[in-house]
């Protein structure tokens, strides 16, 4: 989570940055993210936002936070089904910026990091859902999940799930609250076709990556 906010702000066109900006390298499920929304201000207009959002899904039914740190991804293939998701994907739509992220590889040796990034070095987006849950102070809790699908291309010699990406011209379909139900599943559909595992490239990172204490940029530099 190393993207300034204001090298994003003409890219997306944003109306309001409310993202609380602190370079990280490190970030688990759990960790406060920033999230691209389109939601009505208080005078009904429509504004692109980048919002901040605990990372982990907390339904607006659920006891309490706990169930995010289980919902920090969702399965593509059943978030039309999930009780947790199927209104998210319905009116809660978002996208995560990101400069990269971080995938697991099983090896006889261990399990061996890699760094997922954008060919090119430009944000990567991953296609999202958000929530909102009142706290007992009766605040609001932003909370976000990632959707996920069946790796392809080079990235499923890695792991065999992928994040959902979104290239540029995805983003505005797929973030826009205006969609009625029924149109939902073909957005759906529609943005994972449009998934390109050649737009990612990769390459093998430090195990230091392993521990949520290490955080810095030299996590992300290649190794051998």
């Amino acid at each position: 989570m190393s993207l300034d906010p204001a090298d994003l702000a003409d890219e997306l066109r944003l109306d309001i940055v409310s993202y609380d900006y602190t370079p990280r390298y490190n970030v688990p499920p759990g960790s406060f993210v920033p999230i691209v929304v389109e939601r009505l201000d208080d005078d009904g207009r429509l504004t692109r936002r980048l919002e901040t959002a605990s990372w982990g899904l907390v339904p607006g039914w659920a006891k309490d936070t706990k169930i995010g740190f289980k919902a920090f991804n969702a399965r593509s293939e059943t978030v039309l089904e999930k009780p947790m998701f199927r209104q998210p994907i319905k009116r809660r739509r978002c996208a995560l910026p990101v400069p990269g992220y971080y995938e697991w590889e099983t090896t006889e040796e261990g399990k061996q990091p890699w760094m997922m990034s954008a060919a090119g070095g430009d944000p990567l987006f991953m296609a999202g859902l958000f929530e909102f849950w009142k706290q007992p102070d009766q605040s609001w809790l932003v909370s976000t999940t990632i959707l996920t699908m069946e790796a392809a291309g080079h990235l499923q010699d890695v792991h065999h799930r992928m994040p959902v990406f979104l290239d540029r011209g995805a983003v505005d379909g797929w973030i826009d609250p205006a969609l009625s139900s029924a149109e939902v599943p073909p957005l759906l559909d529609a943005t994972l076709s449009q998934v390109d595992p050649a737009s990612v490239t990769r390459h093998k990172v430090s195990k230091n990556v392993g521990n949520v204490r290490n955080d810095g940029p030299e996590l992300t530099a290649p190794v051998r």
